[in-house]
């Protein structure tokens, strides 16, 4: 039975399978083997594996095997053998992934010797040398064991022997499967194997115009890692021979060589849009900013050759559009951003519709790693997907099930059965850090063909299909992708299939499994908090920009779809690659805000020489469109502004408004005045300004002591003229002595 603790705990083990036997890298052609380190293994000699063929050996055929063997120790090493052993059929996946998880474990322990011990043609090898060898043998059924009536999977091991200071034994080993598929045993039934193949970048641009470095070129270039993917699939989809000519006597003959003719792959491609846009972009020409001065990229041609294939390749092709910028979907629901997730699908579908018009874009949303938790779910069907695929971690089965299940499955919510397809995730980790070999990848491509008919040989009357998805952004040589889907359709118990076949079937009726399960890995991979409230901070501003600008004006556009950059999970454990990008939008952003400010002199000083008087408030639009903004002064009780201290204006594009706001002073003093812009919905835009008003216009106490001086002046004459008035008569009066 299949445990699917010890399944989930053997994804690690399989990518040291993969990379361990590889230890000593690409070897130089002779000669003495450059970094060799004693310490990089407990055995002496390290073994890599370059060849094993055929890839689908059939009772008789000669089963050839060929390697290199390394001294790293600092002694020499004689009397060098290698031997070809093997297992019996392995019964059940568990066993095959435990022997696959243990890449430095020993192949003595094998029963079945296929060979002899075979010298090497030099069996004495210094300390740092390294030395070619090659085995091979006829895979007789009579004498090896092998069936003819049924398919297996068995161990395969080369055990090297030799005589050490301790003494003559095993001094090294290489663990691999040979697939057993008999011709005369083929059933009616084929193992479907459906490919989602990832094309997917990290951002490279801030804006529109301003691009933060060249890194894309080399990938769309012949040779670099998009270059390679494309054209991988594109071989695979096209290398079924055309029919042969019927034989003029007799009818067609039959060759052994023709018993496997190559069948077509087709690929399910998932597309990030931003990956599109930008190589879009760089077919007119574009300028790299950089320090200590921008320079023009280098990737045009290669863009527009990248483009016009990919356009020739999805044609007719089920392509799974992934959200622009590709964003950590959970993490950004969690904090708050779902709306610009929901932006980044709309946009991304619509993008993907333009730029590859004839690809069938299917409603599938695809997480990061495969895994989301129902707040996630939730925005994704929000977004217009209508089916998931996901990893087999994220609906584990409740009872380990005796065999691999098909990939068909259903997330079961409050609103109704989810179409799901389950990726198997050791399976598609073993192939994605397969692709990180620096030697020849036959062995990772080796475990994925044996580890494909182990699922078939489980139950190899249960009609089923699997589904691989490779990481996001892995980067295999062009040889290991060529192969990886070319094998796919070189084997007979394999049927290259589709992700649209696997979620038109039924998912099983006795299978049952657990809820949704988002494990706490997952969770800490994600974007941080700490980060996403940055994001969320920057959203706001750029709200603020496009709030005070008419509507869908197209200057903000581009910041608008870098903000979606900003979310791209891309930027998961990337944090120094990540710091640079966003100080670089902030900067951006910063740019155009500043293009709507106030432009009178802070400090400065107005002077009401009246009861009131205006107040001059200049502001400027440097922008290319029209700004709609309120300016608010803000004062002390002293002064009083109409309308609250609020102004509305609209400045127009390229120009400068001077704003005059009016102003009355309840007594005499200087006053600050604060100034702001304002959105037309409020919100706070720009920085503030703060100004001082003196006013010289007289105070009430002022003028009741002024006028009861007055009066007081008026009395004092009036009596005075009063007195002077009756002397005066009294002098008239008074007779002559």
């Amino acid at each position: 039975m299949i445990s699917p603790t010890r399944r989930l705990t053997s994804v690690l083990a399989a990518a040291a399978f993969v990379i361990a036997p590889l230890a000593a890298g690409a070897l130089p052609s002779a000669g003495a083997l450059p970094g060799a380190d004693a310490d990089a293994t407990s055995a002496p000699i390290v073994a890599t594996l370059t060849t094993l063929k055929p890839i689908a050996p059939q009772p008789g055929d000669a089963l050839v095997v060929t390697g290199t063997v390394a001294n790293v120790s600092d002694a020499p090493i004689s009397a060098l053998a290698v031997q070809l052993r093997m297992s019996a059929a392995l019964g059940d996946r568990s066993t095959f992934d435990a022997y696959a998880g243990d890449p430095d474990g020993t192949v003595s322990g094998l029963p079945i010797a296929l060979t002899q011990a075979v010298p090497l043609t030099d069996p004495t090898l210094a300390a740092g040398r390294h030395e070619p060898f090659r085995i091979s043998v006829a895979l007789d059924p009579a004498t090896s064991g092998l069936p003819t009536s049924s398919w297996q999977v068995r161990e395969l091991g080369v055990s090297i022997t030799g005589l050490t200071a301790a003494g003559t034994g095993p001094v090294g080993s290489i663990r691999t499967f040979l697939p057993w598929a008999p011709h005369d045993a083929i059933g009616p039934l084929r193992l479907g194997l459906a490919w989602l193949w990832p094309l997917d970048d990290r951002p490279h641009r801030v804006s529109s115009a301003l691009w933060s470095d060249d890194g894309l070129a080399p990938e769309v270039a012949p040779g670099g890692r998009l270059s390679s993917l494309l054209a991988a699939a594109s071989a695979a989809a096209g290398q079924s021979p055309p029919p042969a000519p019927p034989a003029r006597h007799g009818g067609p003959k039959h060759h052994k060589s023709q018993r496997f003719a190559p069948k077509n792959v087709p690929v399910t491609w998932a597309i990030d849009p931003m990956l599109l846009d930008d190589v879009n972009v760089m077919r007119a020409g574009y300028q790299v900013t950089a320090s200590p001065k921008p320079f023009a990229g280098k990737g045009s041609s290669a863009a527009r050759a990248w483009l016009g294939a990919l356009r020739s390749a999805t044609a007719g092709s089920d392509v799974v559009s992934l959200p622009y910028g590709d964003p950590d979907v959970a993490a950004a629901v969690r904090n708050g951003l779902s709306t610009l997730v929901g932006v980044a699908a709309t946009a991304g579908g619509k993008l993907l519709t333009e730029l590859l018009p004839a690809a069938n874009q299917l409603e599938v949303g695809w997480p990061p790693d495969g895994l989301l938790d129902q707040h996630a779910v939730d925005a994704l069907f929000s977004d217009g997907a209508t089916s998931l695929v996901l990893s087999d971690t994220a609906l584990p089965p409740v009872v380990a099930p005796n065999e691999t299940p098909g990939a068909r499955s259903s997330l079961v919510t409050a609103a109704g059965d989810i179409p799901t397809a389950l990726s198997d995730s050791i399976l598609s980790t073993a192939v994605s850090d397969g692709a990180e070999s620096t030697s020849d990848p036959r062995l990772a491509l080796q475990r994925f063909l044996a580890e494909t008919l182990m699922i078939e040989a489980e139950a190899p009357s249960d009609r089923r299909s699997i589904l691989l998805t490779p990481a996001r952004r892995w980067t295999p040589s062009a040889t290991y992708a060529a192969d990886l889907l070319a094998d796919t359709g070189k084997v007979p118990w394999l049927e290259p299939t589709t992700l649209s076949q696997i979620l038109g079937g039924q998912a099983s009726s006795t299978l049952a499994r657990e809820p949704l399960t988002y494990p706490a890995t997952a969770r800490r991979s994600e974007l941080s908090r700490t980060y996403l409230q940055e994001v969320v901070r920057l959203q706001h501003s750029l709200s603020q920009l496009t709030n005070i600008l008419p509507p869908n004006d197209a200057e903000t556009r581009p910041l608008s779809t870098g903000l979606l950059r900003s979310l791209s999970s891309a930027w998961r454990g990337n944090g120094a690659q990540r710091h640079d990008w966003i100080l670089k939008y902030e900067g951006a952003l910063h740019a155009m805000t500043s293009g709507v400010q106030i432009v009178s002199a802070p400090y400065s000083t107005v002077t009401l020489t009246g009861h009131g008087g205006k107040v001059p408030v200049t502001i400027t639009n440097t922008l290319d469109a029209p700004a709609r903004i309120t300016v608010q002064l803000d004062a002390n009780q002293r002064l009083t502004l109409p309308h609250n201290g609020r102004v509305a204006v609209t400045v127009p594009a390229g120009q400068q408004t001077t704003v005059d706001v009016h102003a009355v002073a309840k007594t005499s003093g200087v006053f600050p005045l604060t100034v702001q812009l304002l959105t037309p919905n409020g919100q706070v835009f720009g920085r503030q300004v703060h100004l001082y008003v003196r006013s010289t216009v007289y105070g009430t106490i002022t003028l009741v002591i002024t006028g009861a001086a007055t009066a007081a002046l008026l009395v004092a004459v009036a009596i005075r003229l009063t007195r002077r008035g009756i002397a005066a008569r009294r002098a008239a009066g008074t007779p002559a002595p």
